[in-house]
């Protein structure tokens, strides 16, 4: 697979450690990972984390993600 992003990883960070993050980034650049990367561990599989997506064609690749 493909190894994340430096950034992604940084937010990723920030929103483990309960820090706020900005991300702006194009149509396709990740911003959905930092997100779902915290599900991966185990203190976080029982969190729930609604991602709000405002393009159909995001929506559906974001949903192939979980």
């Amino acid at each position: 697979g493909k190894s994340p992003y430096p950034w992604q990883l940084d937010v990723a960070e920030a929103f483990i450690l309960g820090l706020d993050a900005v991300v702006i980034a194009g149509t396709g650049a990740g911003k959905t990972m930092p997100f779902i990367m915290p599900l991966l561990l185990k203190e976080w599989q029982n969190k729930t984390i609604g991602i709000i997506s405002p393009l159909k064609a995001l929506q559906r690749d974001q949903v192939s993600l979980l």
